[in-house]
Protein backbone atom coordinates (compact mmCIF):
# COMPACT_ATOMS: atom_id res chain seq x y z
CA UNK A 1 0.00 0.00 0.00
CA UNK A 2 1.25 3.49 -0.83
CA UNK A 3 0.48 6.70 1.05
CA UNK A 4 -2.42 8.44 -0.81
CA UNK A 5 -2.45 11.62 -0.02
CA UNK A 6 -14.33 28.37 0.66
CA UNK A 7 -24.19 39.83 0.39
CA UNK A 8 -23.65 42.80 1.02
CA UNK A 9 -26.53 43.64 -1.36
CA UNK A 10 -25.20 46.71 -3.16
CA UNK A 11 -28.39 47.74 -4.92
CA UNK A 12 -28.60 51.48 -4.59
CA UNK A 13 -32.27 52.34 -4.36
CA UNK A 14 -31.77 55.66 -6.06
CA UNK A 15 -35.26 56.67 -7.08
CA UNK A 16 -34.60 59.66 -9.36
CA UNK A 17 -36.17 62.91 -8.31
CA UNK A 18 -37.56 65.25 -10.92
CA UNK A 19 -35.73 68.53 -10.80
CA UNK A 20 -37.13 71.62 -12.51
CA UNK A 21 -33.79 72.24 -14.16
CA UNK A 22 -33.80 68.77 -15.68
CA UNK A 23 -37.43 68.32 -16.52
CA UNK A 24 -40.17 70.74 -17.47
CA UNK A 25 -43.70 69.55 -18.26
CA UNK A 26 -43.94 72.09 -21.08
CA UNK A 27 -40.84 70.79 -22.81
CA UNK A 28 -41.55 68.16 -25.42
CA UNK A 29 -37.86 67.28 -25.57
CA UNK A 30 -37.57 66.44 -21.91
CA UNK A 31 -37.12 62.78 -21.08
CA UNK A 32 -38.66 61.11 -18.08
CA UNK A 33 -35.90 59.57 -15.97
CA UNK A 34 -35.94 55.77 -15.93
CA UNK A 35 -37.24 54.10 -12.81
CA UNK A 36 -35.00 51.62 -11.05
CA UNK A 37 -36.80 48.31 -10.95
CA UNK A 38 -35.90 46.36 -7.84
CA UNK A 39 -35.92 42.58 -8.08
CA UNK A 40 -38.22 41.59 -5.23
CA UNK A 41 -36.80 38.10 -5.13
CA UNK A 42 -33.31 39.48 -4.47
CA UNK A 43 -34.57 41.58 -1.60
CA UNK A 44 -36.48 38.67 -0.14
CA UNK A 45 -33.41 36.48 -0.52
CA UNK A 46 -31.33 38.88 1.53
CA UNK A 47 -33.80 40.21 4.05
CA UNK A 48 -36.34 37.38 4.15
CA UNK A 49 -36.18 34.32 6.38
CA UNK A 50 -33.70 32.50 4.12
CA UNK A 51 -31.38 35.48 3.96
CA UNK A 52 -31.47 35.95 7.71
CA UNK A 53 -30.72 32.27 8.30
CA UNK A 54 -27.85 32.40 5.80
CA UNK A 55 -26.34 35.37 7.64
CA UNK A 56 -26.72 33.59 10.97
CA UNK A 57 -24.87 30.56 9.56
CA UNK A 58 -22.14 32.79 8.17
CA UNK A 59 -21.66 34.46 11.56
CA UNK A 60 -21.72 31.13 13.35
CA UNK A 61 -19.18 29.62 10.96
CA UNK A 62 -16.84 32.61 11.41
CA UNK A 63 -17.04 32.18 15.18
CA UNK A 64 -16.37 28.45 14.81
CA UNK A 65 -13.25 29.10 12.72
CA UNK A 66 -11.89 31.47 15.39
CA UNK A 67 -12.39 28.74 18.01
CA UNK A 68 -10.66 26.18 15.81
CA UNK A 69 -7.73 28.53 15.24
CA UNK A 70 -7.37 28.95 19.01
CA UNK A 71 -7.56 25.19 19.60
CA UNK A 72 -5.00 24.29 16.92
CA UNK A 73 -2.56 27.05 17.84
CA UNK A 74 -2.56 25.86 21.46
CA UNK A 75 -1.00 22.58 20.27
CA UNK A 76 2.72 22.95 19.70
CA UNK A 77 3.38 19.20 19.63
CA UNK A 78 1.30 16.05 19.39
CA UNK A 79 1.79 12.32 19.71
CA UNK A 80 -1.10 10.02 18.83
CA UNK A 81 -1.97 6.61 17.48
CA UNK A 82 -3.57 6.80 14.07
CA UNK A 83 -5.61 4.64 11.75
CA UNK A 84 -5.36 5.39 8.04
CA UNK A 85 -7.89 4.23 5.47
CA UNK A 86 -6.65 4.50 1.89
CA UNK A 87 -8.87 5.06 -1.18
CA UNK A 88 -8.70 1.35 -2.00
CA UNK A 89 -10.11 0.49 1.44
CA UNK A 90 -6.86 -0.81 2.89
CA UNK A 91 -6.15 0.11 6.50
CA UNK A 92 -2.83 0.91 8.17
CA UNK A 93 -2.01 1.86 11.73
CA UNK A 94 0.89 3.60 13.38
CA UNK A 95 2.07 6.49 15.52
CA UNK A 96 1.90 10.15 14.52
CA UNK A 97 4.44 12.66 15.77
CA UNK A 98 3.83 16.35 15.11
CA UNK A 99 5.81 19.41 16.14
CA UNK A 100 5.13 22.92 14.89
CA UNK A 101 6.38 24.45 12.82
CA UNK A 102 6.75 22.01 9.98
CA UNK A 103 7.56 18.65 11.54
CA UNK A 104 5.58 15.44 11.03
CA UNK A 105 6.14 11.71 11.14
CA UNK A 106 3.73 8.93 10.22
CA UNK A 107 5.46 5.87 11.63
CA UNK A 108 3.83 2.66 10.33
CA UNK A 109 6.17 0.42 12.33
CA UNK A 110 9.54 -1.19 11.76
CA UNK A 111 8.14 -3.80 9.38
CA UNK A 112 6.45 -1.26 7.09
CA UNK A 113 8.21 -0.75 3.75
CA UNK A 114 7.55 2.98 3.73
CA UNK A 115 7.72 6.10 5.89
CA UNK A 116 6.27 9.62 5.71
CA UNK A 117 8.25 12.31 7.53
CA UNK A 118 8.79 16.08 7.44
CA UNK A 119 11.92 17.70 8.85
CA UNK A 120 10.37 21.17 9.14
CA UNK A 121 10.47 22.18 5.51
CA UNK A 122 10.26 19.08 3.29
CA UNK A 123 7.66 16.31 3.43
CA UNK A 124 9.39 13.09 2.44
CA UNK A 125 7.94 9.77 1.33
CA UNK A 126 10.46 6.97 1.72
CA UNK A 127 9.86 3.68 -0.09
CA UNK A 128 12.29 1.11 1.27
CA UNK A 129 11.13 -1.60 -1.14
CA UNK A 130 12.35 0.23 -4.23
CA UNK A 131 14.88 2.41 -2.39
CA UNK A 132 13.23 5.62 -3.52
CA UNK A 133 12.77 9.02 -1.82
CA UNK A 134 10.21 11.62 -2.94
CA UNK A 135 10.00 15.13 -1.47
CA UNK A 136 7.66 18.13 -1.52
CA UNK A 137 7.76 21.44 0.39
CA UNK A 138 5.46 20.78 3.37
CA UNK A 139 3.78 24.19 2.94
CA UNK A 140 2.63 23.21 -0.55
CA UNK A 141 0.88 20.05 0.60
CA UNK A 142 -2.59 19.82 2.19
CA UNK A 143 -0.92 18.80 5.47
CA UNK A 144 0.90 22.13 5.63
CA UNK A 145 -1.85 23.91 7.56
CA UNK A 146 -1.49 21.46 10.46
CA UNK A 147 2.12 22.45 11.07
CA UNK A 148 2.14 26.17 10.27
CA UNK A 149 3.87 28.42 12.78
CA UNK A 150 0.51 30.19 13.22
CA UNK A 151 -2.65 28.56 11.90
CA UNK A 152 -5.06 31.10 10.41
CA UNK A 153 -8.12 30.75 8.23
CA UNK A 154 -7.49 33.99 6.39
CA UNK A 155 -7.66 35.09 2.76
CA UNK A 156 -4.87 32.73 1.75
CA UNK A 157 -7.14 29.67 2.10
CA UNK A 158 -10.76 28.97 1.29
CA UNK A 159 -13.30 27.28 3.56
CA UNK A 160 -16.25 26.56 1.23
CA UNK A 161 -18.57 25.37 3.98
CA UNK A 162 -18.64 24.03 7.52
CA UNK A 163 -20.61 20.84 7.99
CA UNK A 164 -21.98 19.76 11.37
CA UNK A 165 -23.10 16.21 12.04
CA UNK A 166 -23.23 13.76 14.93
CA UNK A 167 -21.36 16.12 17.27
CA UNK A 168 -18.55 16.64 14.76
CA UNK A 169 -17.51 19.55 12.55
CA UNK A 170 -16.00 19.06 9.09
CA UNK A 171 -13.94 21.96 7.76
CA UNK A 172 -12.62 21.70 4.18
CA UNK A 173 -9.53 23.88 3.70
CA UNK A 174 -8.46 24.68 0.14
CA UNK A 175 -5.38 26.57 -0.98
CA UNK A 176 -6.46 27.99 -4.38
CA UNK A 177 -2.83 28.38 -5.44
CA UNK A 178 -2.00 24.73 -4.86
CA UNK A 179 -5.08 22.76 -5.82
CA UNK A 180 -2.92 20.41 -7.87
CA UNK A 181 -1.86 18.89 -4.54
CA UNK A 182 -5.47 18.33 -3.43
CA UNK A 183 -6.97 19.64 -0.19
CA UNK A 184 -7.64 18.67 3.42
CA UNK A 185 -10.87 18.30 5.39
CA UNK A 186 -10.32 18.77 9.12
CA UNK A 187 -12.71 16.98 11.50
CA UNK A 188 -13.23 18.26 15.05
CA UNK A 189 -15.22 17.28 18.12
CA UNK A 190 -17.74 20.16 18.30
CA UNK A 191 -17.96 20.25 22.10
CA UNK A 192 -14.20 20.55 22.63
CA UNK A 193 -12.91 21.73 19.24
CA UNK A 194 -10.27 18.99 19.40
CA UNK A 195 -8.94 17.61 16.13
CA UNK A 196 -10.17 14.03 15.74
CA UNK A 197 -9.38 13.18 12.13
CA UNK A 198 -8.76 14.55 8.68
CA UNK A 199 -9.32 13.55 5.09
CA UNK A 200 -6.93 14.26 2.24
CA UNK A 201 -8.66 14.59 -1.13
CA UNK A 202 -6.14 14.36 -3.94
CA UNK A 203 -6.31 16.02 -7.36
CA UNK A 204 -8.14 12.99 -8.79
CA UNK A 205 -10.77 13.09 -6.03
CA UNK A 206 -9.52 10.06 -4.09
CA UNK A 207 -9.81 10.35 -0.30
CA UNK A 208 -7.44 9.12 2.39
CA UNK A 209 -8.77 9.37 5.96
CA UNK A 210 -6.64 9.52 9.09
CA UNK A 211 -8.26 9.14 12.53
CA UNK A 212 -6.39 10.06 15.71
CA UNK A 213 -6.53 7.97 18.88
CA UNK A 214 -5.12 8.57 22.38
CA UNK A 215 -3.65 12.00 21.58
CA UNK A 216 -1.02 13.52 23.87
CA UNK A 217 -0.63 17.27 23.54
CA UNK A 218 2.43 19.47 24.00
CA UNK A 219 4.73 16.58 24.86
CA UNK A 220 8.45 16.51 24.27
CA UNK A 221 9.32 14.66 21.06
CA UNK A 222 12.79 13.36 20.25
CA UNK A 223 14.20 15.13 17.21
CA UNK A 224 15.29 11.82 15.68
CA UNK A 225 11.64 11.13 14.85
CA UNK A 226 11.86 13.72 12.10
CA UNK A 227 14.86 12.08 10.44
CA UNK A 228 15.13 8.93 8.36
CA UNK A 229 17.62 6.45 7.00
CA UNK A 230 18.08 7.12 3.32
CA UNK A 231 17.70 3.84 1.38
CA UNK A 232 19.27 5.11 -1.83
CA UNK A 233 22.67 3.67 -2.77
CA UNK A 234 25.69 5.63 -1.56
CA UNK A 235 23.49 7.71 0.73
CA UNK A 236 24.20 7.79 4.43
CA UNK A 237 21.35 9.70 6.00
CA UNK A 238 20.82 9.78 9.77
CA UNK A 239 19.28 6.70 11.26
CA UNK A 240 15.61 7.44 11.91
CA UNK A 241 13.63 4.44 10.77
Amino acid sequence: MKYSTIIFFAALLSFPRLAAAEYSPVSTDAQMPEKNIVDRSVLEGQYGPKGIEAQKKKDRDAQTLRKIEKSLNAVRSLKADFVQRAPDGSVAEGILYLERPGKLRFDFGDDAPFLVVSNGSLLTFVDYDVKQVSRWPIKKTPLGILVDEEIKFDGSVEVPDIIRFAGLIKVPVIDPKRQEYGYIILIFEESTMELRAWEIVDAQGYTTRVALLNPEYNVEIDGKNFKFKDPRPNRHGPRGR
